[in-house]
């Protein structure tokens, strides 16, 4: 059964999912973006090099 995603639990048996706070996906998204900010500048390099 497909239960939507914003529910706060399951409508057969009320099992409530915990939730993943915001603040830890902001912080992912951070880490992604300092991760791939060296590839970005490289990226820039070689287009200027052109």
């Amino acid at each position: 059964m497909e239960v939507d995603a914003s529910a706060d639990a399951c409508p057969i048996c009320g099992y409530e999912a915990p939730r993943q706070r915001t603040s830890l996906q902001i912080a992912a998204w951070v880490m992604v973006l300092l991760l791939l900010w060296p590839a970005f500048e490289g990226l820039m390099y070689l287009v200027e090099l052109l």
